[in-house]
């Protein structure tokens, strides 16, 4: 049993939410946390304000330069009462704490049975308590069915934190992880990070886009995705062709697509064109008026055709399909490589696919072979995400954040900048994972769109160190700074060490003048 350690005594002005409390031992920092007697119950608190008072210095004593008056001093902080347990349950007390009654250091042992997981709720421990590396911090599986927003500014460490939670879901569960990877941040993730080895934990697919840029290195099996016009809405393929059609040019295509579609057989980019060129060839040589083209008709086909053409340039379609039931195989981390890509293409491509998931889970709904729960995690959401009207990906990750839990779809949103995200979006998230922000709109954005992150933990968020987070939502017991555990895992999304790559730089010049010599 740990022996109880005060460290101070409560001051005049407590409430049933906070206390004031002399320090008498040491040196309190913020975020630790103490625990006091309410009545018959040990009431658990966190350090939320520090400072100093000295009765006797005034400004004018000040300059006198008077010695030993320091032995005055002390320290004064403020706690935020959280709770205490009640045959399990965190309660919050109804009567405020005494004064003078003792604060004590909150033992390893009472924290722990604080932040204890709900086995029943499937948690995972992504870190620790800064101030406390011994007492584990879970998350809920269960409550992401809540859905999760990891944020943090450029460089923060949200790609890493996000990287450390797909690894506890696919080492705990045997559910399935998709991530549409912007940047490749994740095609490393089939190695350890221990020894750069592979790994058996779990199993790792990295899918590229045909004809789409590849990363080096890579060792996890590579796949194409092989998206065909025939999987995608009209309005996706339509988002495909940039800018805005005519009206008369979108129903082009819409007629086109309905009669391969009707036909039955799969077609891709190449036979959509194809059969335009056809239409426009017979009509050029049939002697029937009545099937003749326009020429207003002729040239808008002719433009149609182009558009296709620059599209074929930079994606394929292929008439053959990759089924949707592939990314949902159990225990395996599905990584959607869309590096290199235009954004128009890469958030239609993310719309794509996360229709395509949503519209599974709601026709297979209870089978678990074919739509078993799946967590879906979607970098630089505020792109894809974006509150700009029109945008298909927005529209779909819309639909699927509102109605996709009950199915079995759980989604993690990740960016540097959550106040470009739909104001509908970030109000269908209720657990936030929110690493270093500066921004003041970023901040309000979080405040704004979450019921739990009050604005005292808003002001803590420019002060966090890298690797330090703040958990707030149902998928934690209480909110909590963590320092994020490290992972198992190798991040692709490490930024260059220029001094290391000047180095070599260096070496190769040396070698070429050499060979020269």
């Amino acid at each position: 049993m740990e022996i109880q350690e005060q460290v101070g005594t409560v001051l005049d002005g407590a409430t049933p939410l906070n206390f004031p409390f002399k320090v008498v031992k040491g040196d309190i920092p913020l975020h630790e946390y103490v625990k006091v007697e309410v009545g018959k119950n040990v009431v658990l608190a966190e350090v939320v304000g520090v400072g100093a008072r000295n009765p006797i210095v005034r400004e004018k004593i000040a300059t006198l330069g008077i010695n030993g008056l320091e032995r005055y001093g002390y320290e004064v902080a403020v706690a935020e009462v959280l709770g205490y347990l009640e045959d399990g349950r965190i309660m919050r007390p109804k009567y405020a704490p005494k004064p003078n009654t003792p604060v004590y250091l909150a033992d390893t042992q009472t924290l722990q049975a604080f932040y204890k997981g709900d086995m029943e709720r499937l948690p995972v421990y992504i870190g620790t308590l800064i101030h406390r590396e011994d007492v584990q911090v879970p998350i809920h599986l269960q409550d992401l069915s809540f859905h999760l927003g990891i944020f943090a500014q450029t460089r923060g460490g949200k790609s890493y934190l996000a990287g450390a939670v797909m690894e506890k879901i696919l080492t705990n569960t045997n559910f399935p992880v998709i991530v549409i990877d912007i940047h490749g941040d994740y095609v490393m993730m089939d190695r350890a990070a221990e020894n750069d080895r592979k790994h058996d934990k779990f199993n790792v697919i990295v899918y590229y886009p045909p004809n789409a840029p590849r990363i080096k290195g890579v060792t996890a099996e590579v796949k194409d995705l092989k998206l065909s016009p025939k999987q995608m809405t009209n309005e996706a393929f339509l988002e495909l062709l940039g800018g805005r059609l005519g009206e008369i040019q979108s129903i082009w295509i819409r007629k086109i697509i309905k009669e391969f579609r009707e036909k039955g057989r799969s077609f891709g980019l190449k036979d959509i064109i194809k059969e335009i060129e056809s239409i426009v060839e017979n009509a050029d040589k049939t002697s029937d008026t009545n099937n003749k083209l326009q020429s207003g008709e002729k040239k808008r086909l002719l433009s149609i055709l182009a558009r296709l053409e620059d599209l074929g340039e930079e994606i394929e379609l292929p008439a053959e399909e990759t089924p949707v039931q592939e990314f949902l195989r159990p225990k395996t981390l599905s990584v959607i490589c869309l590096r290199g890509l235009r954004s128009r293409i890469q958030d239609v491509y993310t719309g794509i696919l996360i229709d395509l998931i949503f519209r599974n889970q709601v026709a297979h709904y209870g089978d678990l072979k074919k739509a078993p729960p799946v967590f879906i995690f979607i970098e630089e959401a505020h792109r894809v995400a974006s509150q700009e009207g029109g945008r298909y990906a927005s529209k779909v990750i819309s639909t699927a954040i509102r109605e996709g839990a009950k199915f079995g779809l759980f989604l993690a949103l990740i960016s540097q900048r959550p106040r470009n995200i739909s104001p509908d979006i970030m109000a269908n998230i209720g657990n936030y994972a929110v690493l270093r922000i500066t921004n003041a709109q970023d901040q309000n954005m979080i405040e704004s769109a979450s019921e739990s992150f009050s604005h005292r933990l808003i002001d803590d968020l420019p002060a966090l160190n890298q690797g330090e987070a703040v958990l707030v939502g149902p998928f934690v017991p209480l909110p909590a700074i963590i320092k994020v555990s490290k992972r198992e895992t190798v991040h692709h999304g490490v930024t260059p060490e220029l001094a290391l790559i000047n180095n070599k730089i260096s070496e190769l010049i040396k070698e070429v003048r050499w060979e020269r010599w």
